[in-house]
């Protein structure tokens, strides 16, 4: 899949962000609360549901992906200025849809964070980006370290960003409305289109909104039921 994401991706004008090069691991020695100590980390599957136990200098949490059986961890530096470093659980997932699941220690307590669908980039100024796959175009998630609850957040965004040109063989309508009531235009069979926007939130895939730039530079809001007839996409699942 991941191949066939970068194909797919070629026609796009953004650079598809997937995943650092990781070198996943079952058990590891590092200090992971600045104590000046080295902390015995491990990971093991448990059983065929996919069950894993972490430990770390003998305590011990439960966790499962739900997809596959993990193939290790890595530790991650979330925020370089705090004391703290991560053990991030991971999963390829069924498809190379990989999740990883976040844990902090305190010194004496294993502590989950969240949970990342797809590919993260660690920046280690406290964000996290995580770039997902809609089939056609990529979203890109924020996540922001709660330097409180030591949880990583999930940051809203009003919409997602697409940014894609592409040819339409047939025309459709855009509307005013992400609700779909007043006619902006009838676009243009043949036309060059881009996609701008998407808002994905409450919706269903195929009822995703998008907000849609006409050759003519009309703005109006389609679904993905109406686009999709209407142009070939380079998709992928």
């Amino acid at each position: 899949m991941k191949q066939l994401l970068k194909i797919c991706l070629a026609f796009f004008p953004f650079v598809f962000a997937q995943g650092q090069n990781f070198d996943f691991k079952y058990e590891e020695q590092i200090d992971l609360n600045a104590d000046g100590k080295l902390d015995d980390i491990r990971v093991e599957s448990m059983d065929e549901t996919f069950d894993f136990v972490l430990k770390v200098n003998g305590e011990e949490i439960k966790g499962n992906p739900g997809e596959e059986p993990i193939d290790g961890f890595i530790i991650v530096d979330i925020n370089k200025w705090d004391a703290y470093k991560e053990i991030a659980v991971h999963t390829p997932g069924p498809s190379d849809d990989d999740i990883f699941m976040l844990y902090w220690y305190d010194g004496a307590d294993i502590i989950a964070m969240n949970r990342l669908s797809r590919w993260p980039e660690f920046k280690g100024n406290g964000i996290v980006y995580v770039r997902g796959w809609e089939g056609f175009w990529a979203p890109l998630e924020k996540y922001k370290l709660d330097d409180a609850s030591r949880q990583l957040v999930h940051v809203e965004q009003f919409a997602y960003y697409v940014g894609l040109k592409i040819k339409i063989n047939t025309g459709f309508k855009i509307f005013r409305e992400k609700e779909l009531i007043h006619e902006v235009a009838l676009l243009s069979e043949h036309s060059e289109i881009e996609i701008m926007l998407c808002d994905k939130k409450g919706y269903d895939y195929y009822d995703y909104r998008y907000l849609i730039k006409s050759s003519t530079g009309l703005l109006g809001w389609s679904d993905f039921k109406s686009m999709e007839p209407c142009m070939a996409l380079p998709t992928a699942d």
